[in-house]
């Protein structure tokens, strides 16, 4: 009764007695809390000022919710730039604030998903509207696979080299004239490919 979702008896913050958790509060100020012990409040406190959210926001299960105008893990930092002003500066041109794949921060788009060495991302953009996964064949985070390989990924759409078509450039083009005029030709009168009567190969 006492083990949390994970399988841990009252996330190891705290002990079990008669199928409830008594979470650890040794000094009283039951920070550690929650049905299972767990949300830590003491995530929330500023190592420099001592003080909840630097004073400047509300702690809910160790994390901070900060008061206009401040952000940060701790709502240590604070925003000098007026509440409308951020939002047009974090809205996209779908009209949706970081394009739905960030965070606004002080009217910067801080975008989900960055590669973990911090040089490139898959998503990225002054308001996070370029998605790389799109160039890719089959999607994995480590792979060189834009555009299958025959193209250049451009705010998450393959540019195709020469000979080469589709989304994401994984058709090759052997014949000098498009899809659609090709079918032209083949249609005749009948607007059947080859009249109705191709042989499969």
């Amino acid at each position: 009764m006492c083990k949390n979702s994970q399988d841990i008896i009252c996330s190891n913050a705290g002990t079990c007695h008669c199928g409830r958790c008594k979470c650890d509060n040794l000094e009283g100020n039951a920070l550690i809390h929650g049905k299972y012990c767990e949300c830590d409040d003491r995530e929330c406190i500023d190592e420099e000022t001592g003080l909840m959210c630097t004073g400047h926001g509300m702690c809910y299960c160790g994390n901070c919710y900060c008061e206009a105008g401040w952000h940060g893990d701790k709502c240590e930092l604070q925003c000098d730039i007026a509440p409308w002003e951020i939002k047009k500066k974090c809205t996209s041109p779908n009209g949706k604030i970081c394009s739905n794949r960030g965070t606004c921060v002080c009217g910067e788009c801080i975008c989900h998903d960055v590669d973990p060495t911090g040089d490139w991302g898959d998503i990225h953009g002054d308001t996070c509207e370029c998605d790389e996964r799109n160039c890719k064949a089959a999607y994995d985070r480590y792979s060189d696979d834009f555009c299958s390989g025959h193209g250049q990924c451009n705010c998450g759409r393959c540019d195709c080299k020469t000979g080469w078509t589709g989304k994401k450039c994984e058709h090759p083009i052997s014949c000098p004239i498009s899809a659609e005029e090709s079918l032209r030709k083949c249609q005749g009168d009948s607007h059947l490919p080859c009249s109705g009567k191709a042989i499969d190969p």
